[in-house]
């Protein structure tokens, strides 16, 4: 699930060291991420699910009108179609994400939230949220609401992503590089697979040239 936000001012934490870092993940720990990450597993809404919360205006102030911020949030841990509440406080009906449903999930997620940062109310303009399936309606590639392109589990790296006949960046197509989360090593914010076609067409670059000289003569 994501969720985008517009804020008349930037958050402000309970620990005021995080009203810098573009990136904070609110959790009860590790144990916390366990019981969500299981209780996903199981199609159940997590009672507590971990939040990945991004502050892109705390790098780039220019994404908002002056002293406003804006702010989106990913959740992990969201079945695709819930067949329960862990909590027992929401009912998921059938399972599918309709805008009720989506909306009291999100709600859920602001409270807790709300508990680490003491202006949330008060900074709140505006929401979307985007359930699984939204994800996936807006963009076909992200199956079941999947940003990751896939599993990533051991069997699915290296020589066996993004397919088995043809692993690693290099297509059948010459001179065309394919690099992104269905590329080993899959999915994150380190940009590996971009920087190892790099590192990889740099190394080349030289003996392309020679072979161009050579050519010519």
């Amino acid at each position: 699930m994501q969720i985008h936000a517009a804020l008349r001012e930037p958050l402000r934490w309970r620990d005021s060291r995080l009203d810098s870092v573009p990136l904070v993940h609110v959790t009860p720990g590790l144990d916390g991420v366990r019981k969500a990450v299981g209780e996903a597993g199981r199609d159940m809404l997590p009672a507590r699910p971990s939040i990945a919360a991004g502050q892109p205006t705390v790098l780039d102030p220019s994404r908002a009108p002056d002293g406003a911020a804006v702010l989106w949030i990913q959740l992990l841990e969201t079945p695709y179609r819930p067949s329960a509440d862990a909590a027992g406080e929401i009912d998921v009906g059938d399972g599918r994400w309709t805008p009720q449903l989506t909306e009291a999930y999100a709600d859920r997620v602001f409270a807790q939230l709300g508990e680490q940062v003491t202006n949330l109310d008060r900074a709140m303009l505006a929401r979307a949220v985007l359930s699984p399936a939204d994800l996936e309606r807006e963009n076909p590639n992200l199956v079941h609401g999947d940003p990751y392109s896939g599993a990533c589990t051991l069997d699915q790296f290296l020589l066996w992503r993004p397919i088995p006949p043809r692993p690693g960046h290099q297509t059948p197509v010459e001179r065309l590089w394919h690099i992104g989360a269905a590329t080993h090593p899959g999915p994150g914010l380190s940009g590996a697979s971009g920087h190892i076609v790099a590192a990889h067409l740099l190394r080349r670059g030289p003996l392309e040239r020679l072979r161009g000289l050579l050519a010519a003569r």
